[in-house]
């Protein structure tokens, strides 16, 4: 990675729904870090500027950029980058963002489909296995949350603070808080454990399309080997076909219908089925 003398990033990304907001919160409650709990993942990363803590924290997902390309703009900018790349059993996140507002299988550049947002995290994946950028399970955080925090410092080269179980800084005192999971934003933060379920993050259940369930399992054969993750997974409710991609799932369709308002109100009151075509 490029080295200036601005401060350095440390950039933690990961697919939506792998955990990452949780971690972002320990990182942020550092005495010696300050930054963006949750960038927007439609938008380049660019930390807050001002801030004179030693280290910039920048945390942000894996949708619209790769680990690549998120390491290059803050590069561009003039920053010594030390990334990271959280992870999870790749069946759970697509489980969760099936069910998530932000989980959008749209056909759009803002709101790419779920399989193009996979085969990013993929290739980030084999980048960082390629370039020993430090890889966190969100699993081994509900197995050990210190020793695997403490692990994940020492990669880093950060010391360790007690803090980061802690959670002594509220969230005014974060210079980005503006975003994260709305449950976990709302509950009251007395430290990791008052917030974390651990047999809740490892539990992997749900319904999934079984084509779906049959891509990620042949084609996340090699992550899942490396990582220790199950190759296969039984007990899931199985869904006929395939979660397919679509222009009303995409928020560029609302984008649209509010540049015209009446009809925007007539596709919500039912009394239209126009759809814009995609330019």
């Amino acid at each position: 990675m490029s080295h200036s003398s601005a401060q350095p990033v440390i950039l933690a990304t990961g697919m939506q729904s792998s955990g990452s907001t949780l971690l972002s919160w320990c990182f942020l409650q550092r005495s010696d870090m300050n930054g963006t709990l949750d960038g927007d993942t439609d938008l380049i990363p660019l930390p807050p500027s001002g801030l004179d803590t030693p280290w910039l924290w920048y945390k942000t997902t894996i949708s619209c950029f790769d680990l690549a390309e998120q390491i290059a703009v803050l590069e561009d900018e003039g920053h010594e980058v030390r990334p990271m790349l959280m992870v999870r059993d790749v069946r759970a996140v697509w489980m969760s963002l099936m069910h998530k507002p932000y989980g959008r299988n749209g056909v759009t550049a803002e709101d790419p489909p779920l399989r193009l947002r996979f085969r990013r995290f993929l290739r980030s994946w084999e980048m960082a296995r390629e370039q020993g950028i430090p890889v966190f399970r969100y699993e081994d955080l509900a197995r050990d949350a210190e020793a695997s925090l403490r692990a994940l410092c020492e990669q880093l080269g950060l010391p360790w603070q007690q803090a980061m179980l802690d959670w002594p800084r509220p969230a005014s005192d974060i210079a980005d808080a503006r975003h994260g999971n709305a449950r976990f934003m709302k509950a009251e933060k007395a430290g990791l454990a008052s917030v974390f379920d651990p047999a809740l993050a490892l539990r992997v259940e749900g319904s999934i399309h079984e084509q779906d369930l049959a891509w990620l399992e042949q084609t996340f054969q090699e992550f899942n080997e490396a990582l220790g993750y199950e190759p296969r997974l039984s007990g899931l409710e199985r869904l006929p076909g395939r979660l397919k991609p679509s222009w009303d799932a995409s928020r560029r369709l609302n984008w649209r219908l509010r540049q015209k308002p009446l009809r925007y109100l007539a596709v919500k009151l039912g009394l239209s089925r126009y759809r814009p075509r995609p330019q």
